[in-house]
């Protein structure tokens, strides 16, 4: 045998990676659907331990064999339930058509703990994956485009009118911004927070950012405003019983 036909042997064939079939029938996107809705469920419930592909069998009423094709594995299936809520509002916020000023900024802001408080559980489960020390990158991908977006469709306005800096990393300032934003979720979260405090809470982190990039008038007027918004923390914070 050639010595090179010899190495070619001994080499380890490449793992080709298995490609999931798309199922696009009627019936098999409604089974989906059920899917993605049943583990939602289950999810807000118990967390990603309460999940699994037996219970989510019984429960949607559908062939475990199914689950697997659909989604791969359990796993494909959490990621089902982010990627197809995110979705959503992503189309809710396209279907607005606003221009992102700061009154746009801050309404889209209530709507979101306004959503969270509409699926409480299930907000607290994905919230968590933010921070969770194994995180799941794709989810947590999903679930920071929102803020992710929303800053910087605000800063390409504010940069068309040419008020803001031009001397720093946008992109790294938004990465920092989403994390910011995301802890004071988790606060909601874990109960650290109420929501009208959330909401406060993220009209200032979003003042915060806006201010390291505007210029002028138009930074010291956000700062005006953080002002404002600080005092009615103030007085949302418990205050210290008279002893």
């Amino acid at each position: 045998m050639p010595e090179r036909d010899a190495a070619t042997q001994k080499r380890p064939a490449k793992k080709v990676p298995s490609i999931r079939r798309r199922y696009t029938s009627p019936a098999m996107r409604e089974r989906r659907k059920r899917i993605v809705d049943t583990a939602h469920r289950i999810l807000g419930e118990g967390g990603v331990t309460s999940l699994t592909i037996r219970r989510l069998s019984l429960e949607a009423e559908v062939a475990q064999r199914t689950i697997y094709r659909l989604f791969g594995d359990k796993d494909g299936v959490v990621c089902a339930t982010v990627v197809d809520r995110m979705k959503e509002v992503r189309a809710h916020i396209a279907r607005r058509q606003q221009t992102y000023t700061l009154d746009v900024v801050f309404s889209e802001l209530d709507w979101m703990v306004s959503e969270m408080e509409r699926d409480t559980l299930y907000a607290r489960v994905v919230v968590g994956f933010v921070f969770a020390s194994e995180q799941r990158q794709l989810e947590v991908q999903e679930l920071t485009s929102v803020a992710h977006n929303r800053l910087m469709a605000w800063y390409a306005v504010m940069k068309a009118q040419g008020r803001v800096r031009d001397d720093l990393d946008i992109e790294q300032l938004a990465r920092e911004h989403v994390m910011h934003e995301f802890l004071v979720y988790r606060r909601w979260s874990l109960g650290i927070c109420e929501s009208p405090q959330c909401r406060l809470e993220l009209h200032a982190c979003f003042l915060k950012t806006a201010a390291l990039v505007l210029l002028g008038d138009d930074r010291e007027e956000y700062l005006r405003k953080l002002s404002e918004i600080q005092k009615q923390l103030n007085e949302l914070a418990p205050q210290p019983s008279d002893k």
